[in-house]
């Protein structure tokens, strides 16, 4: 669930406790780009690239392999879970000799009812959505382009945001 976030609090997360942006976006319910966004809003400049941290130690080839063939993980779930990019994992996964799946194998889309009310009627953000069906935001962005479900403009509050109706 996304909430607001006080240019003090942005401050103190990023500044003293050294947090990276995508951590801040963990969370506020953002993504790490939207809080890169607000931080150069407010003139707070961003620490060079290489300071950049793994949240978590890389699997061993064994973990992979159970994560991914016996417990049916995506890519996706798996770079979130380990801090990495999608590249990163299929890497992994070619280092430890372990055969991809097709795409798209495990995540099966809602119906477009289903999608247009927890988008419209809960007013839940596609990275929500995507929470709830343990797939990235942009696989369940999408699901909606391709169910045909009328997307909200880009930046507008969603119910789920603001605790009460969207103005029409």
């Amino acid at each position: 669930m996304s909430r607001r976030v006080s240019p003090a609090e942005l401050r103190r997360l990023y500044e003293q406790q050294r947090l990276v942006p995508a951590e801040i976006g963990e969370r506020v319910g953002v993504s790490g780009r939207t809080v890169r966004a607000w931080l150069q809003r407010l003139g707070i400049p961003l620490r060079p690239q290489p300071e950049r941290r793994r949240r978590h130690r890389p699997p061993t080839p064994a973990q992979l392999r159970r994560r991914y063939l016996a417990d049916g993980w995506s890519i996706g779930q798996l770079a979130d879970r380990y801090g990495v990019s999608t590249s990163t994992v299929r890497r992994w996964l070619q280092d430890a000799g372990i055969p991809r799946r097709p795409p798209g194998g495990r995540s099966q889309a809602p119906s477009r009812e289903e999608l247009w009310r927890l988008y419209h009627a809960e007013g839940l953000s596609t990275t929500q959505i995507g929470e709830r069906y343990g797939v990235r935001q942009g696989t369940a962005h999408h699901w909606l382009r391709a169910a045909g479900v009328a997307l909200r403009p880009q930046g507008r509050p969603t119910r789920a945001d603001t605790g009460r109706p969207p103005r029409r």
